[in-house]
């Protein structure tokens, strides 16, 4: 039968026999074919019947997870349509809550506008004030006359104005029980009006004016009206002279 010689050397032991070995064609060929099949046979055998099986364990096993997996995913889908239910109502809220705080820090900005419009308004008005104090004060120095004697004061003045009408009510005593009061007098009304002391005292004779008897012993007490339209941005007195003929013998005077 033929066969084939192996021949084994060490290229380092030249001095030595190689050893030999014969291999009969068969086998030869038997080891070359399983060296070569041996491979594509286990690799058919891995590809068609070990993978799937596997593959199929592994797809049962992956559905067991699969199916735990949405077990316990199903909760958490519950809990996150509440959580989106419950997200969307506190958006709600807070939009309500923030349209609240920006209507509260506009009536804040508008109520402390306001105050601060009220706080110059009324140091505009404190000023106005003070101004008028002195100009009455200025008038009052300036236009009361100089009386020699005085035997008559105002005791009360009850003025108002509406519809282009003056209405006065005056009341007047004697300036002392022991002082003795000519039988007739009369008294001398005038409605001034004016920015000022001195605007009033161009105006001698005033807006309007008249001259009214008074008797002491027979009443004390003297009314009349004017039909007068007055202007509404400047001062606005009633003057009130009691004359003894051609003398001052009282002096009195009321703004409305």
């Amino acid at each position: 039968m033929p066969s084939y010689t192996i021949l084994f050397m060490r290229r380092d032991l030249t001095d030595k026999r190689p050893v030999t070995l014969h291999v009969s064609t068969r086998l030869f060929w038997t080891v070359i074919s399983l060296a070569v099949g041996l491979p594509i046979i286990g690799f058919a055998i891995s590809a068609g019947v070990i993978a799937p099986a596997w593959l199929k364990l592994n797809f049962k096993s992956m559905e067991k997870y699969v199916e735990k997996t949405q077990k316990t995913v199903q909760p958490l889908q519950q809990q996150n349509a509440s959580l989106l239910a419950d997200k969307a109502k506190i958006s709600e809220q807070l939009k309500q809550e923030m349209q609240r705080r920006a209507e509260v820090e506009a009536r804040v900005t508008m109520a402390e506008t306001a105050r601060t419009e009220a706080a110059t308004r009324l140091a505009q008005l404190e000023g106005e004030n003070m101004n008028l104090r002195r100009s009455l004060a200025t008038y009052e120095r300036l236009l009361k006359p100089k009386l020699q004697r005085e035997l008559v004061e105002c005791v009360s003045q009850d003025i108002s104005y509406s519809s282009n009408k003056v209405d006065y009510n005056l009341s007047f005593a004697p300036v002392t029980k022991s002082s003795r009061l000519p039988e007739s007098m009369s008294v001398q009304v005038r409605v001034l009006t004016g920015n000022n002391a001195v605007a009033m005292e161009q105006n001698t004779l005033g807006i309007a004016n008249t001259t009214q008897p008074l008797n002491m012993a027979k009443s004390q007490h003297l009314k009349g009206s004017f039909v007068v339209t007055l202007p509404s941005d400047t001062t606005r007195l009633l003057d009130v002279r009691v004359l003894d003929g051609n003398t001052p013998v009282g002096y009195c005077w009321k703004a409305f």
